[in-house]
């Protein structure tokens, strides 16, 4: 799929290609074929800040821009990873750490609290992890733009649950278009079933960047106004 795919530079290894074996190997592959950005998914937990710090290490040495940390409700827990992780980086830049603060199938009722909205819990949580030192968050929907204007523009956004118009919903429960996530601040798309389900991968992956170019000339024109 990388080699199909000569119009992406940035690629997500989730769980289930971690579990295939030989990560080392695959992310060389695809910096081979593509030298562009990799983001390694695993949602790693901090509990051994030997083993987050093992993880950093090899993931500098590789060259990864972004690695997800598992998500604590303990604050105590969400500091020991990340200060595991900070001190293993050093002076570099990445990996960057990001955390969820809500995955997009789930709702605060999930976590004991119906009584406040899915946009509203995702800033609280999303604040506190921010203290906690994280680099940025992976948020979907409306709360990109919320997170946004909370915690301004140096705080890198990573929206999941991206779905062209053309795409289905599956499992997700906040939805976003590409343009729309463009459009509220998002960084950067995570874009997987829609591209790799298609009949033609490589034509569904233009679909969107040509979604997200039409979006960026938009923004554009108007702070040009």
């Amino acid at each position: 799929l990388v080699e199909e795919l000569e119009n992406v530079a940035f690629f997500k290894i989730g769980l289930r290609l971690f579990l295939a074996g030989d990560l080392y190997g695959l992310v060389r592959r695809i910096q081979e074929h593509r030298r562009g950005g990799i983001f390694i998914d695993l949602k790693m937990a901090g509990d051994i800040s030997n083993t987050i710090a093992d993880f950093v290490d090899h993931a500098g040495e590789l060259g990864i821009r972004f690695v997800t940390l598992a998500e604590s409700r303990d604050d105590v827990f969400t500091r020991h990873s990340l200060a595991a992780g900070r001190k293993a980086r050093g002076g570099n830049p990445f990996p960057q750490f990001l955390m969820v603060p809500l995955l997009s199938s789930l709702s605060p009722a999930n976590f004991g609290r119906p009584e406040i909205s899915a946009e509203d819990y995702i800033v609280e949580r999303g604040g506190e992890m921010l203290a906690a030192g994280c680099d940025g968050l992976i948020v979907s929907g409306a709360a990109i733009g919320r997170c946004r204007g909370a915690f301004g523009p140096d705080v890198t956004l990573v929206s999941p649950g991206i779905r062209p118009k053309w795409s289905g919903a599956d499992d997700h429960v906040r939805l976003t278009t590409p343009a729309d996530a463009i459009r509220l601040g998002a960084d950067y798309l995570v874009v997987g079933r829609p591209i790799r389900s298609a009949t033609d991968p490589r034509a569904a992956a233009q679909r969107v960047i040509d979604e997200i170019d039409a979006e960026l000339r938009t923004l554009d024109r108007r702070e040009g106004i």
